[in-house]
């Protein structure tokens, strides 16, 4: 409890310095996914030191204070501090402290005991928490805009991670730079002679928010909306929530699939969110799982029963179905020598958009066709039911 205290009193006075003369620039951002809002934050920076109290509204709507202090460039401790709105308590904290070339981190959830853990982390590595990592990388891109290199990178941490990532920043023109770091994300951001950024592009990757800089917000105001909406059943939620469908096969046999269903949120999908010609997860997060407990056919090649994962690759006249053996993967890690086939799929369009992929069976006596509906595109494949 006392460390609780403790942390809960450094965020209270960080919250009350914040307007005081130690920042020496403040800002606001603003992030989407399609036409969502998904969380907003500002910012006070200083030389040694950053505050971030940023409104998340995914799963749900909290509130977090994060503090960073630095010397000659480096982190040197961290905090975080998460609460819902209007509550008194926090729900989690953290604390990080860089010793050596190792970073210690203290975790506590709730009331239980903290959790202590400790990775690798060399001086001037990068501590990103996942949902609020922009006004880090602005300091980058800052870095960059004060140098004569055309490019800057180096190790990066997200926070509950167990291992360490690299980013790099580079120059694009006198008004853009890319950033792009190891786990697949790729942005093209726009930012002034001083290097704040003022709008994203996500270019590839799956942490497909947009960023926006307003002129100011009001965060406890927006807090307290955002809130109010998600008591009156207006709630964000999951922004791709797994599901499971389960099947009955020809014969008495099942077939279980349990994938990620992203939302299209106004944006454009095949051919923008999903590129056209690249392997696709065929959902969310991590990569769509497939057991069955008969074999099938499918597009031919025979499927015995087992565990499988399912990948697709999109195409404006034709997709294809790819069948792999690896399971329990990241839908970024798609090994292709682990492929088991590739097949044709057939392409149909919907008369009305699907809003959130959707996976259905359409069973038959012999066994049955699989429906992948997002949009207004839908993508079939057959498959048989082999009998003993």
């Amino acid at each position: 409890m006392r460390w609780v205290q403790a942390v809960l009193g450094v965020a209270v006075l960080s919250l009350m310095v914040a307007g005081t003369t130690w920042a020496d620039e403040r800002g606001d951002f603003v992030l989407t996914l399609g036409n969502d809002t998904t969380s907003v934050e500002h910012y006070a920076r200083g030389k040694d030191r950053l505050d971030v109290d940023q409104v998340g509204r995914s799963p749900r709507v909290l509130r977090r204070k994060f503090i960073y202090h630095y010397k000659d460039g480096s982190l040197t401790t961290f905090s975080m501090v998460v609460t819902p709105p209007g509550a008194e308590m926090p729900t989690q904290m953290i604390e990080a402290e860089r010793d050596g070339d190792s970073l210690r981190v203290k975790t506590q959830t709730g009331t239980a005991a903290p959790a202590r853990s400790a990775i690798a982390f060399p001086a001037g590595a990068l501590l990103v928490p996942g949902s609020s990592p922009w006004a880090v990388y602005e300091g980058e891109v800052q870095r960059l805009s004060r140098s004569k290199v055309d490019s800057l990178g180096g190790a990066v941490f997200y926070l509950g991670a167990s291992n360490l990532e690299r980013y790099l920043v580079r120059r694009l023109g006198q008004d853009s730079v890319s950033l792009w770091v190891s786990r697949g994300d790729l942005f093209h951001i726009r930012v002034d002679k001083a290097g704040h950024l003022l709008g994203s592009l996500p270019v590839a990757g799956t942490f497909r928010v947009a960023l926006s800089r307003p002129a100011s917000l009001d965060l406890d105001a927006m807090a307290a909306g955002y809130h109010a909406r998600e008591q009156a059943g207006g709630s964000l939620g999951m922004l791709s929530p797994r599901d499971t469908l389960r099947a009955t096969l020809a014969g008495g046999g099942s077939l279980v699939l349990d994938y990620g269903r992203p939302a299209k949120r106004g944006r454009v999908v095949f051919g923008g969110l999903v590129p056209y010609g690249e392997v696709w997860r065929t959902g969310a997060n991590a990569a769509t799982q497939l057991r069955v407990d008969r074999p099938l056919e499918i597009g031919g090649n025979a499927v015995p029963a087992g565990a499988y994962t399912i990948w697709t690759i999109p195409g404006a006249s034709g997709w294809k179905f790819v069948l792999n053996s690896e399971t329990g993967q990241w839908g970024t890690s798609h090994k292709a020598d682990r492929d088991l086939f590739s097949t044709d799929m057939k392409l149909s369009t919907l008369s009305q958009a699907v809003e959130r992929f959707t996976i259905t069976v359409e069973e038959s006596p012999t066994g049955g066709v699989l429906h992948m509906d997002w949009d207004t595109t839908r993508a079939s494949i057959e498959f048989a039911v082999k009998q003993p």
